[in-house]
Formats: C-alpha cells, structure tokens, sequence
C-alpha cells in the first residue's frame, strides 16, 4: 500500500514528467523479471503464483517500448545508447510458453537467466517454490498439470535449446540449484558457477557470457569465481554491495506490477540512477 500510494502522489504530482527531461533520466536500466504466468488463479495463493501474467506483461512492455529504446545485452555493455534491457530469472516454461511469443510479437529481445537444476529435470522445483509449498502446505501434485507447467515447472531441455535459436534471445546462467551463493563453501561455488555454464554451452551450442546472482546475494569472494568462470559481466538486483566492479555487479530494477504510475516512479531515474558507462 505505502508503495503504491507514493507511486501515484509521484505520478499524479507531476513529478515523473519533471525527471524525465532531466539528465537523471539519460542512461540505461536493466529490468528484471521472473515467470509470467498465462492468467491469474485467484483459487491458489498469489504466492506460488508468477507475479505478472501475460496481459500485464505485454502492457508493460508496450509502455517501456514507447519510451525507450529496448537494448541487446551485448549493448549494455558496449554502447554508448540510453534504453532499458528486459532480464528474465530462474528458467520457467512459462519463459518459453508465455514470454517468449510476446517478445516475438514486439521483436524485443531479452537477456534470460537460467538454474540448471530445473531444466534437467523440469519437476525439480527451485528451493524457494519448494519452501512456499511447504509453508502453505501445498502438494504441487495437488495442482492441474496446466498449473503445474505454467506457475512452477522449469524449462525442458528442448524448450530452452528452442528458444536459444531465436536471434532475440540470449542465455545467461543463474547457478545450478539458485542457493545463496556467499553463503556455500569455495568448492560449492565454484561448482555452481562452472557446471551451469557447461552444461548450458553444450545443451545450446553457444557461449554463456552471463551471469546473474541468486537472490542478488554476492560478496568479493563469489564475485571473483564468477571472473574466474570465464564471464564477462554479472547482474545483481535492486540492491547491490558496491564492490568497485560494476560490471561484475550490474544493478537491475524488479518490475511486479503493471501500473502506470508504479512504472514511472521505477523509471524515473529517483528509485535507481541510470547507467552509464558499465566499465
């Protein structure tokens, strides 16, 4: 509630309109999203649900393209154009199902992050889908298989071998089982880090250039195995640690609703200053 009430006073104010002709405003910003599910249930909790179905996923995305230029990853890094770069996490079938004809449909690309350990087997569910079942003590066999596919299962090996062959998108590794990663020991880490990327190099024939932290959770020592993995940039989320390495901790804006006035105040150039140069 407090978020959408300073939302709208910011939008209604008229003060996103006054950022937007500043110079806060020039840059880049990359977004971050997660599963999209086809439609909202509003019989299963809101918890075990993507946060955006297709409907507001497509509004958002039809508000970001009338504003900004939408950037390739490899553009982010390398360019000096101001727009936004669309980031996916964690490797659901909806990806493949849901998001990915919407970005045909727009010819957007997007930058999508995958946890191995789903796509190996598609009815291993990451350890945090895994603890709010439990929470809510909910069996996932207890849901229709269309829910199943579309709120919790990750990607096939066919699915994503699929979507790497479309020129819109590109293959990032989110570690093998999407753990905390400061928290494993230098041989866990080591392993998430090096067995995501090979196993998703030889599943789709391309190089795995990036990475993005489980959780936003890093520190000096995970940063440094990421450069060692051979990556060349990292993303984090909302919030990072401010390490001296932005391109190995590129910050990230999570978008979870598809009100206007939420968006303008996400972008405004207030909530996160834009990127410049990523060095």
């Amino acid at each position: 509630m407090i978020h959408s009430l300073f939302s709208n006073a910011f939008y209604y104010s008229g003060l996103s309109w006054i950022i937007k002709q500043m110079k806060i405003n020039e840059g880049k910003y990359v977004l971050m999203f997660h599963g999209v599910s086809k439609n909202r249930v509003p019989k299963y909790p809101k918890e075990i649900q993507p946060d955006l179905d297709s409907k507001q996923f497509e509004k958002i995305l039809l508000w970001l393209r009338n504003r900004f230029e939408i950037l390739s990853p490899d553009e982010i890094l390398t360019t000096e154009k101001h727009g936004v770069l669309l980031t996916f996490d964690d490797g659901f079938k909806n990806n493949f199902t849901n998001v990915l004809p919407i970005l045909e449909k727009h010819l957007t690309p997007g930058l999508f992050f995958i946890s191995t350990q789903h796509i190996k087997d598609s009815k291993d569910l990451l350890c945090f889908l895994k603890s709010q079942l439990e929470e809510l003590g909910i069996d996932e066999y207890s849901l229709p298989k269309e829910l199943q596919d579309d709120f919790l299962l990750g990607l096939s090996k066919y699915e994503l071998y699929e979507m790497s062959r479309n020129s819109l998108v590109t293959i990032g590794s989110h570690s093998i089982s999407h753990p905390f990663l400061s928290k494993c020991d230098d041989l866990k880490i080591k392993d998430e880090l090096n067995d995501s990327k090979i196993f998703l190099e030889n599943l789709i024939k391309r190089e795995v250039k990036y990475f993005a932290y489980p959780y936003g959770d890093y520190n000096q020592k995970v940063m440094k195995y990421v450069k060692e993995a051979g990556y060349d940039a990292a993303f984090a989320t909302d919030i990072t640690n401010n390490l001296g390495n932005l391109k190995y901790e590129i910050p990230r804006i999570g978008l979870y609703s598809e009100s206007i006035p939420y968006l303008a105040a996400k972008l405004s150039g207030i909530y996160q200053k834009p990127l410049l140069n990523i060095k």
